[in-house]
């Protein structure tokens, strides 16, 4: 049919529109999957293009021959890593074949045969470990989904609600009238909480009465609301209330991959340099991303945990360490003056006993007995108006009394003892005593009468040597750790927070034959320790973990950034802070010979680190960043002095000798003539100011009781952040 021509046009019109309109959209589809075609995938242009310095494939050749193989193919996947840009499921499988090898690794470490190789092993290890689990935790914090994160967060902090929740059951369970405070405190209805209630009005409304402690018109009761066990409810509830009212928005991912991209950034200059600028940086960008990912940033910060927010402190002491040092021999002798069992009892005992220690298993706190076991032996004469009977005794004791230590203060419980007693008699005197025949007749009377109530008085005997040794060792025991938490109280404690050196986080537990102290010393600026790898152990003593972070941390709170000292001065300073931490003096001088005068140059440090440690590949080298002000002449601009430590023990001491000193200048110089000039002066000045020495390895501890104990360091371990060292 032909169409009027009119009609015709507007349909030709229509369809050249539609044309039009069906091209736009297809040209469009095409833009936007070309656009997300070229958006990069997971890891790309978050993690640098090229592999880090340290993971070359080199680096793996340090393992020896034996290991090429695995070097070579390790190294590859490495490369993969950082160097392909495929898709996101490419990458996944390549962080999963470099888990196995990292395994692989934790297998040769904890296997006797590979101890040759341990330390590059370690260093190698820390460095592959630390980046793959970051890469991992950044997928998996991309790929998120806004809804279920919320959700398994909202979990979570339900979790810790119920975990609440129990400890004040458990803390209420030992109160009178505690079970009207977990019907207070709705604790079966909050136990029953599910994610999926969201803010349910028992949550409101438990959270409003513990908000609310001015709703108590008793004092006390208002003391007792704001109990830490009380206040760790409030506070997860309060958290949850906050999440389950919260909005959950789509995730911004442009601005996540940037900070992501910073953080990455951030963490790879510090595994080149510790510095203040790389932690802070590091920090800054994690608080982004905490800001910015749909989990709050929870798959981020365990990553980080184990590897940049880890203890930088551990001290594991042995159980035979804590006995050598707190226990002691005790001895007395004393009279005996008594009347037991109608008879004047005279005579002399002597108590023969030790004090030592015993370990418990507390995966929360360090608890042990203190137990004071021996034996007590009376020679006594019981005198009555028909007899005199001679008893010669042998009593065993084993008392005990629980100690907890939080890491702030001792707690103890009332002590406890047994008693075995033992007597026996050695003969009796009566009126009649050497009459023939009747005498002896009297005299076996007597004994024998004294054996009939031997019972009764191996009784009375156990019950007086109990009321003698129990309140004197419950008491001592008191008094001690009551004034040892008086000292951490009052003193240890207030130098710590002075001195900005107190944990940020702590972790305490014992074991049948050792204990473990954990701490974390850093601040919101700062980065701390990485997952440990130790080979340094002691059975009989004590190994103290130090972290190359814990070392630097503490040296950024000597505050040496931005001041001119002479070498006088400087060991001066760091003297005075080890003898106000200490509580006793510290003498870092170096003696000098005869008419030798002190050196006016003075170290002319920049305001952020001024000195650094680092430990890796089994040295520990000093890194000092410090220009050099002489008395005449012009004044030498920062360098970069790295002075290579190493500690060996010896019979009579430990020696410390310094390698060969690197200089390189801060900042390029205008002058490369002058440079080499000034390396030359600043080389010889360090070197003069740290030439080797050996200091004595042993050294006495003062004790109240049993006199002093010596010690001595027998190990200095250097291997991956760590410097490990025992002293038995």
């Amino acid at each position: 049919m032909k169409l009027p021509g009119k009609f015709r046009s507007k349909l030709c019109l229509l369809l050249a529109l539609a044309t039009a309109g069906i091209s736009y959209v297809t040209l469009s589809s095409v833009r936007v999957s070309a656009e997300e075609a070229a958006a990069p995938a997971g890891l790309t242009g978050i993690l640098p293009d090229v592999v880090p310095a340290g993971l070359l494939q080199d680096e793996f050749q340090t393992l020896g021959d034996s290991w090429q193989v695995w070097a070579n193919e390790t190294a590859a996947e490495v490369a993969k890593l950082y160097e392909d840009s495929s898709n996101i499921a490419a990458q996944r499988e390549t962080i999963a074949a470099l888990q196995k090898r990292i395994h692989t690794m934790d297998s040769a470490l904890a296997d006797t045969a590979y101890r040759p190789i341990f330390d590059a092993l370690a260093t190698l290890r820390g460095r592959l470990a630390r980046r793959v689990d970051v890469a991992s935790a950044i997928l998996d914090t991309l790929e998120m989904n806004p809804e279920a994160a919320h959700q398994a967060r909202l979990e979570e902090l339900r979790s810790q609600v119920v975990n609440a929740v129990d400890n004040l059951d458990a803390y209420l369970a030992k109160i009178q009238n505690g079970g009207a405070w977990t019907k207070y405190v709705k604790a079966a209805e909050l136990r029953k909480l599910t994610a999926a209630d969201g803010a349910a009005e028992v949550v409101n409304t438990v959270h409003s009465r513990l908000a609310d402690s001015n709703r108590f018109t008793n004092e006390e009761q208002r003391k007792f609301v704001n109990g830490a066990q009380f206040v760790r409810l409030k506070d997860s509830l309060g958290e949850y209330l906050e999440l389950a009212n919260a909005t959950v928005k789509p995730t911004d991912t442009a601005a996540l991959r940037g900070e992501l991209k910073s953080l990455v950034a951030a963490l790879e200059a510090n595994e080149e340099y510790e510095s203040l600028a790389s932690a802070r940086d590091a920090r800054k960008a994690y608080s982004k991303v905490r800001e910015l990912s749909a989990d709050g940033g929870a798959r981020i910060a365990d990553a980080l945990s184990s590897h940049y927010f880890n203890y930088n402190l551990r001290i594991v002491a042995s159980e035979n360490l804590l006995n050598k040092v707190a226990g002691y021999a005790h001895k007395d002798t004393g009279p005996v003056d008594d009347f037991i069992l109608g008879a004047k009892v005279d005579g002399t005992q002597w108590t023969t006993g030790r004090v030592g220690i015993d370990l418990k298993p507390n995966n929360d706190l360090i608890t042990f007995y203190m137990t004071f076991s021996g034996h007590t032996q009376t020679s006594t004469q019981g005198v009555t108006d028909q007899a005199t009977v001679f008893t010669s005794g042998y009593h065993t004791f084993a008392a005990q009394k629980a100690i907890n230590f939080d890491g702030d203060r001792f707690s103890t419980a009332p002590a406890t003892i047994a008693v075995n007693a033992n007597n026996t008699t050695t003969g009796a005197r009566t009126t009649v005593s050497g009459v023939p025949i009747l005498g002896s007749i009297a005299d076996d009377y007597a004994v024998g009468e004294a054996r009939n109530r031997k019972a009764r008085s191996e009784a009375i005997a156990a019950d007086k040597l109990e009321r003698r040794l129990l309140p004197e060792f419950n008491k001592g025991v008191d008094d001690e750790f009551g004034n040892l938490s008086k000292q951490l109280e009052e003193k240890l404690i207030p130098k710590l927070h002075d001195s900005d050196l107190y944990p940020s986080a702590r972790s305490f537990r014992s074991e049948e034959t050792s204990l473990w102290a954990s701490t974390r010393l850093m601040n919101e600026d700062e980065l701390a320790g990485d997952t440990p790898t130790f080979t340094a152990t002691s059975d009989k003593g004590v190994v103290i973990h130090l972290h190359e972070s814990l070392l630097n941390n503490s040296l950024d709170r000597l505050h040496l950034g931005g001041q001119s000292l002479t070498e006088d001065e400087l060991t001066a300073k760091l003297a005075d802070s080890f003898s106000s931490l200490l509580g006793r003096k510290v003498d870092l001088s170096s003696k000098k010979t005869d008419g030798e005068a002190s050196d006016p140059t003075k170290f002319v440090f920049p305001q952020e680190d001024p000195l650094r440690i680092r430990i890796e590949d089994g040295e520990l080298t000093l890194i000092l960043r410090t220009g050099l002000q002489p008395e005449d002449g012009d004044t030498i601009p920062t360098q970069i002095i790295s002075v290579p430590l190493t500690f060996n023990v010896v019979d009579d001491g430990i020696e410390i000798q310094a390698g060969a000193v690197g200089v390189a200048p801060a900042e390029a110089p205008d002058n490369r003539f002058a440079q080499i000039a000034r390396a030359g002066v600043v080389k010889s000045k360090i070197e003069k100011a740290l030439p080797n020495r050996k200091v004595d390895r042993a050294f006495k501890l003062d004790r109240e009781n049993g006199g002093p104990v010596t010690l001595a360091i027998t190990q200095i371990k250097r291997n991956a952040g760590w410097l490990s060292i025992v002293i038995e």
